[in-house]
């Protein structure tokens, strides 16, 4: 789940939203809205580091990965203006933040000590084997179908990916 969701994570980042701000705004722009993102990144990243114990992780953890995921690709597909579209960065960076510290939490907690190394380093590797191909895929989507619906595309693929939590707990 993890992998796709970076794999779609580099296609917005690197490919998608580049190419928006290319056709109708600037690089400022571009950098200004991942910065946004970031920003509420850490923010939640910092709040959560606090609250996460006293939190229903499965449920935050789901809703986090709903947040930050598929409303940024809804946003651009329907072509929303600037402030909904600040807004929804902003919220989905906040949620993301809350994902880290529950899945390091987790993996704390369940693996045994001496394989923390091990397993950690193997997850971590797993997460990020698909990242090189997001670039390829976001532009071999807007390629075939154009930047709306590649947009749509990626959403889709993510909140189908977001929701297996809920199907395999």
């Amino acid at each position: 789940m993890i992998a796709i969701t970076n794999m779609l994570d580099q296609a917005f980042a690197a490919v998608l939203l580049p190419v928006w701000a290319s056709i109708a705004h600037d690089a400022t722009l571009l950098g200004l809205l991942l910065s946004v993102f970031a920003a509420a990144s850490i923010a939640g990243s910092a709040i959560a580091t606090f609250a996460a114990e006293r939190l229903p992780r499965l449920v935050v953890y789901t809703i986090a990965f709903l947040v930050c995921g598929a409303p940024r690709y809804a946003v651009f597909a329907i072509d929303a203006q600037l402030p909904a579209i600040f807004m929804v960065l902003a919220t989905a960076g906040f949620a993301a933040g809350f994902l880290n510290p529950i899945i390091s939490a987790v993996m704390f907690e369940r693996i045994p000590p001496a394989l923390i190394g091990r397993v950690s380093s193997l997850s971590g590797a797993l997460t990020w084997v698909l990242i090189p191909f997001g670039g390829l895929l976001g532009g071999a989507l807007i390629a075939a179908f154009g930047l709306p619906a590649a947009f749509t595309i990626c959403g889709i693929v993510y909140f189908g990916a977001t929701i297996l939590p809920l199907a395999l707990p």
